[in-house]
């Protein structure tokens, strides 16, 4: 096979692909008010200042989803939709509100115009008549919409464009390398700095985090079930899903698994197991990562049907039910037993930790393998053997190191090492890649993708159309509800668990018949080889959508405080101001840049990570380059996914 013209097919395939990427589909906001169904559609999305729109409104029955004829229906815009309440309709005062026109039996009415100025805008739906009655008071609703600028496509063009480079260098320098770079120095160990050493070996450090968090966590547990059921002021979920699942995403980033030093549930069954001293070990056939997997893909599909997010009582029954499995987990079986096989997003944190630039190993591994009994496993009276069942010596990755120090404490031979390493260095030096990490690996890719899709403004509408496949007639299903909610289950497993994986198994298949039957091990090998390769597409997007709902949505917690000190202490914390709820905390421009310069990094850790893969896995350069192209096509396929999404509106977590 000539390999120039390999590599040429594909940077073709590449440029194809931009040039035919379809435009952004019609967006949809839903909102559900008394008896109705209301769904605003905007044309074209995203809207341009200065072009001229049509605002549609589709009126459903939430009984049946039976579509409302002959109503009239007003609308009313207005800049600026900061902080703006819904008003009354009166059409005699207010004539600012329009009557839009029934365009079809769908239930569809219509309204034609055209925004001046770029910005934010407010619309007002209002129901003022149907068939002839009047309602009292009219059924009023409201939705934000975003106005850009008419240049604004460019800043996606830019940043497909800057991809496409980077992929296109990318090729052309692992072409030109096609060998391993040299081994740097192993560089500081930051326990020869002493306060650094004392803190870790101190049977105190540990305790002073994770004894105000579980008390911290259990307030919080109380008022999600006492507090207002209203997920946007009840601080619980405000604090639980808007502040710390945002961060602790970035601390799996840059410092592993430090979450697991201070959990609160972790510490709970922890202290269990040496409360009762148990014997027993987790059976053989289950010690790895699948039951975790099943787990975190489980409770992600659940919140996806019934919002988990958007209810405080789902919340804390959530976390009720997975603190009781833990602590039971810990009276049956030694140490942390559910950490590391069943926590449901221990697997998570296991895979993004591999990118952390921190790292804990064995100084010298020879001194380990001359020292017969093993304190930093099995523990001595200086401190406890390794929680996460750890033999320090054969770790080679940060997948299960929680940085408790409790092999700082017990190694009697000073060969522990605590040092910054390269970002992402545990992908291709890791001699522990197994299929479980590289399912998940995969599998979060198409994760974050459908979960990110499901909180876009055009998500209705695309399912919608999906629904329009099911077979609800042939199997004998009227119940409009169980549609949906069958459609979405496919689409969310088909999406994670059979397409984007089945892509990534179709190009190892692809890599394998370029490179030969001499050259490779098989497809599962190549599929589990550079699966980690794809890591960084996943994490990316984890980072860019999180960030979103961080600095958009945070603002909203200092009400939600104010809230909780005001009604449930002696103290008077200020009038809660609920318009910070809708004020974001960074212009949105910054935060689409943030958002993509995320995408790029990422990205050129996929590729990097890729290269460093291929070149450890098959013994000839040229045949590493060969296997890796079709992997450096779907990873820039994916993170061109990522990008396209992410220019498309998003909804709040708490109001969506």
């Amino acid at each position: 096979m000539n390999f120039n013209k390999v590599t040429q097919n594909i940077l073709v395939l590449l440029l194809l692909y931009v040039a035919v990427w379809p435009g952004p589909a019609l967006a949809v906001n839903t909102l559900l008010v008394e008896d109705y169904q209301i769904q605003l559609f905007t044309d074209p999305e995203p809207l341009i200042a200065g072009k001229e729109t049509f605002i549609i409104a589709k009126i459903l029955r939430s009984q049946d989803r039976a579509p409302v004829r002959d109503a009239k229906i007003y609308f009313s815009i207005t800049d600026n939709s900061q902080g703006k309440e819904i008003e009354a309709l009166d059409l005699k005062k207010n004539t600012a509100y329009q009557a839009a026109r029934e365009v079809d039996e769908f239930g569809n009415y219509q309204l034609k115009t055209t925004f001046k100025n770029p910005g934010g805008y407010f619309i007002q739906v209002a129901i003022n008549a149907l068939k002839g009655k009047k309602p009292y008071p009219p059924v009023t609703v409201g939705f934000t919409v975003t106005v850009k600028a008419p240049n604004s496509n460019l800043r996606i063009a830019l940043v497909l464009l800057s991809i496409l480079s980077i992929t296109i260098v990318g090729i052309y320098l692992i072409n030109v390398r096609r060998k391993i770079t040299p081994v740097g120095s192993e560089g500081l160990n930051l326990l020869d700095i002493p306060w650094v050493k004392r803190l870790l070996q101190s049977k105190y450090f540990q305790p002073f985090f994770q004894v105000p968090l579980l008390g911290f966590t259990a307030i919080l547990l109380i008022l999600a079930f006492v507090d207002i059921q209203d997920s946007g002021k009840n601080v619980s979920t405000m604090l639980i899903w808007i502040i710390w699942w945002a961060g602790i995403i970035f601390t799996f980033a840059l410092v592993g698994r430090m979450w697991c030093f201070m959990c609160p549930v972790g510490a709970l069954s922890e202290w269990t197991s040496r409360f009762f001293e148990p014997h027993r070990l987790f059976p053989p056939k289950l010690r790895n990562m699948w039951l975790a997997n099943f787990m975190f893909i489980g409770l992600t599909w659940l919140d996806i049907q019934i919002g988990v997010v958007r209810s405080p009582m789902v919340t804390g029954s959530l976390l009720i039910g997975i603190t009781v499995v833990a602590v039971v987990v810990g009276f049956f079986f030694q140490r942390r037993t559910f950490c590391r096989y069943l926590c449901p997003i221990g697997s998570l944190i296991g895979i993004y930790s591999m990118f952390s630039a921190v790292e804990l190993r064995s100084k010298d591994c020879e001194i380990c393998r001359n020292h017969k009994y093993k304190d930093c496993y099995v523990g001595n009276k200086k401190g406890y053997g390794c929680p996460m069942f750890e033999i320090i010596p054969a770790m080679d990755s940060n997948n299960l190191c929680s940085f408790c120090g409790e092999c700082i404490k017990t190694c009697p031979k000073n060969n522990i090492t605590l040092r910054f390493r390269p970002f992402f260095k545990d992908a291709w030096t890791t001699g522990k890649r197994s299929l479980d990490e590289a399912a998940l690996a995969v599998a979060l890719v198409g994760i974050s993708i459908f979960v990110t899709g499901d909180m876009l403004a055009p998500w209705a509408g695309w399912m919608e159309s999906a629904m329009k496949f099911f077979p609800a007639q042939q199997l004998g299903i009227t119940y409009q509800y169980t549609v949906e909610v069958v459609t979405k289950s496919a689409l969310f497993f088909g999406v994670s668990l059979l397409l984007i994986p089945g892509i990534i198994l179709l190009a190892a298949a692809i890599s394998n018949k370029i490179v030969g039957q001499r050259n490779h091990k098989g497809i599962k090998q190549t599929f589990i080889n550079f699966g980690y390769m794809f890591i960084p597409i996943g994490l990316s997007m984890h980072l860019a959508h999180n960030t979103g709902h961080l600095l958009k949505e945070s603002g909203g917690v200092v009400p939600a405080v104010q809230r909780v000190i005001n009604k449930y202490t002696p103290f008077f914390a200020g009038t809660p101001d609920w318009s910070l709820a809708a004020k974001s905390l960074i212009n949105p421009s910054v935060l689409y840049w943030i958002q993509m310069v995320l995408f790029t990094v990422f990205y050129i850790f996929s590729l990097y990570s890729g290269y460093r893969l291929a070149i450890n896995n098959y013994a000839n350069p040229n045949t590493a380059f060969k296997a890796l192209m079709p992997m450096i096509f779907v990873s820039f396929v994916l993170i061109v996914i990522n990008v396209y999404l992410l220019n498309l509106p998003m909804a709040p977590r708490h109001t969506h």
